[in-house]
């Protein structure tokens, strides 16, 4: 039986979320287990007759990170037409909303990445965009269709009491307490009436931190002054779903920053936004998508477990390959062109390194390129260190796109440098540096340093594998030596079908002090690749699928490079392996003057 055909995904992160969710979704209940994931299958009521098919998955940790893996895979796994995110969030003092009300998104705002300097105040490069115009429209109009929406909270418990003249509920600064506890009277003092949750469209603003300092939340407010509630997640969400799956953040609050959070309004806050989202699907914001398979009649399962047992018995079965080609899913929106400030490449890392300490940690983009007196760059200089080799006066952006697909070869070619570029800036914040004298990248590692381990997704699950392996040769005469082996991969980028891959060739590299090659080093890769098979190459290419699909963990740093699974593709051998005679695999015995040590 093929997949079932997915309408909405639906993220959740904590567990009350999760069971909120479930709970007013509970129609056709099944569970869809894919090689990422595991999803709670639901139908619900799109309106006019028809129904959309749901796929519900948890995220077991916060953070937009997590939140951009778990959007991916669920893009990957079952190609939704929408993706919502539903669940809690914090709100802001406001006269227009507060506890238990829905705030549906019309734009991220993502504060992930900031800049923190010596006795400066911490300053934000603010990511994230606007929703897709086809969902906004719908959103903006939600008020024409108060009728289909119904009464979306009828089903919802009473809103809990809040003592609103305790004192010791508020923190923050003085004058923010005084306007958390203004907004908190106005809508649940003694002499104000009781009203239902309602809902409000506006501005959600996400970022990897908890925010319960007012402190912290202030210059965010000085940023956008439209923000309605704070976040962990939507903002990697957007990130996963960027031109590509139109996302829609769900959220109630269950608390204001500055009021202490109750578990009694946490509870209400879950449900309340679940119940939203239900009744926010009645008004159809995607087209439901046809249903081609026959009902799934009695005789007709009797018949298709019968005709699968039957073909089961009659043919091997069906077995999935993989190439070497991981598809190039997101790549910087802008290319940036200014009139250089330095004469070579050479000068310009010395300008851009300039006045920064061993120690520093402040961010220098590598993904530029200077070419006939010209800097191209997919960082912008106006928001980081490209501005003192730049002239950004004379700043031109470009969309990325048209060089990309570009029939001028000079273009192209200068977008393909600028990937590679790319790819080395983002792998560098992996601990995997690009060597220039192999061309290869290869985890990183030193003879000091304990073996290297990572665990990554295999075929059917997680493994665990030494991609820094550490060796000492023991001589019978002379001083032995300590060496490393590093795994390791050559990458390419080839357009192919009017769609950017990257050719990962797996490889390794053995060292001698973490950097430099060994003087035996070819001796060792040959032998080392007589000795591997097919599954080992295959399990290489699975870990440097995972290190590039990994979660982002850098606040200092935007992530420029987005990748899908690899290509797959399944297959029925026409011999069965069974009918294989095993044979005796060819050995490659260690040298007597060399052993292993973990």
């Amino acid at each position: 039986m093929s997949d079932p055909i997915i309408d909405i995904g639906i993220l959740t992160i904590r567990e009350d979320e999760f069971k909120a969710v479930l709970k007013c979704f509970p129609d056709d209940p099944d569970i869809l287990k894919t090689r990422h994931r595991e999803y709670a299958l639901r139908t619900t009521d799109a309106g006019g007759g028809k129904r959309y098919r749901l796929a519900v998955v948890r995220q077991l940790e916060q953070g937009n990170g997590e939140a951009q893996e778990a959007a991916r895979d669920l893009i990957d796994d079952v190609s939704p037409s929408l993706v919502l995110v539903v669940g809690i969030a914090g709100g802001l003092p406001s006269d227009d909303i507060s506890l238990g009300d829905v705030v549906i998104s019309t734009r991220i705002l993502d504060f992930s990445l900031e800049a923190r300097k010596f006795q400066d105040a911490t300053t934000y490069n603010t990511g994230g965009g606007p929703i897709p115009k086809a969902i906004a429209a719908s959103v903006a109009n939600l008020g024409a269709r108060e009728e289909e929406l119904g009464e979306w909270w009828s089903d919802l418990p009473a809103k809990p009491a809040v003592a609103v003249s305790r004192s010791n509920l508020y923190y923050g600064p003085k004058t923010w307490r005084a306007r958390v506890q203004e907004s908190i009277e106005a809508h649940f003092g003694r002499r104000v009436t009781r009203r239902p949750p309602c809902y409000i469209a506006g501005v959600v603003a996400s970022s990897d931190r908890l925010i319960k300092d007012p402190e912290l939340l202030i210059p965010w407010i000085t940023t956008n002054r439209a923000i309605l509630a704070v976040e962990m997640e939507s903002a990697g969400v957007h990130r996963a779903t960027r031109d590509n799956t139109p996302m829609l953040a769900i959220r109630s609050l269950s608390d204001i920053v500055g009021l202490k959070r109750q578990d009694a309004w946490t509870k209400y806050a879950c449900r309340a936004a679940a119940a939203f989202a239900r009744a926010y699907l009645i008004t159809q914001p995607v087209q439901v998508r046809e249903r081609i398979s026959p009902p799934a009649t009695h005789s007709n399962r009797t018949r298709a477990k019968a005709a699968k047992l039957s073909k089961t018995e009659a043919q091997p079965p069906i077995q999935e390959a993989f190439a070497n080609l991981i598809p190039l899913r997101q790549f910087p929106q802008t290319l940036y062109v200014a009139p250089a400030l330095c004469k070579s490449a050479k000068q310009g890392w010395m300008l851009l390194r300039r006045g920064l300490k061993a120690t520093s940690h402040e961010y220098v983009p590598a993904a530029w390129s200077l070419y006939e007196r010209n800097v191209y760059s997919f960082a912008d200089p106006e928001h980081c260190r490209l501005r003192r080799i730049m002239d950004v006066g004379g700043l031109e952006p470009f969309d990325s796109s048209s060089w990309a697909y570009s029939p001028d070869e000079n273009k192209r070619r200068m977008f393909v440098y600028l990937l590679n570029s790319a790819l080395k800036d983002d792998l560098w914040g992996h601990g995997v540096r690009h060597h220039m004298d192999q061309d290869v990248y290869a985890f990183m590692g030193h003879p000091k340093d304990e073996p290297r381990k990572f665990r990554y997704g295999n075929v059917k699950v997680r493994s665990t594998v030494t991609v820094v392996q550490h060796y000492r040769t023991k001589p019978k005469t002379g001083k032995g030596y300590q060496y490393l082996r590093h795994a390791g991969f050559q990458g390419r980028f080839r357009l192919l079908g009017q769609r950017w891959y990257l050719e990962i060739t797996p490889t390794y590299r053995f060292t001698f002090d973490g950097k430099q090659l060994d003087r035996f080093h070819e001796d060792r890769l040959s032998g080392i690749k007589r000795l591997e098979r097919n599954r080992s190459v295959l399990s290489q290419l699975l870990v440097w699928q995972a290190l590039l699909r990994a979660p982002w963990t850098h606040a200092d740093r935007p992530r420029l490079l987005e990748f899908a699974p690899l290509l797959s593709f399944e297959f029925q051998p026409t011999t069965d392996e069974r009918d294989f005679t095993a044979l005796d695999a060819p050995t490659v015995p260690i040298p007597d003057d060399e052993e292993i040590s973990e």
